[in-house]
């Protein structure tokens, strides 16, 4: 089973927090960290930086596309931050933990 993190981020913290407990509630996901940071980006030829909530989902490969749509119809962005990063290595006992949690 492949494991991954799927990066994405929201204009405020409120709709972070809610996307986060969808997930989890869902089991779709086993661990989320939400955090602010600074974002800056080029979007219809301007550079522009705002203040972000970030989220980590960790999650298996498996649900990457339930995931990715999932936060597609859930999100106010119109083009939201969708990347999955492959989790190349992790303590047996984390992976064994997070293979437990997701449907």
């Amino acid at each position: 089973m492949a494991y991954i993190i799927i990066n994405t981020t929201f204009e405020n913290k409120k709709d972070a927090e809610n996307m986060a407990n969808k997930l989890i509630d869902g089991k779709l996901a086993t661990c989320i960290q939400l955090s602010e940071i600074e974002s800056y980006l080029r979007w219809n030829n301007k550079t522009q930086n705002s203040k972000e909530y970030k989220l980590e989902i960790k999650t298996t490969s498996n649900n990457y596309k339930k995931i990715e749509k999932f936060i597609k119809e859930n999100h106010k962005y119109e083009i939201p931050e969708i990347i999955a990063i492959k989790i190349k290595n992790g303590s047996k006992e984390y992976l064994k933990w997070m293979k437990g949690e997701i449907c």
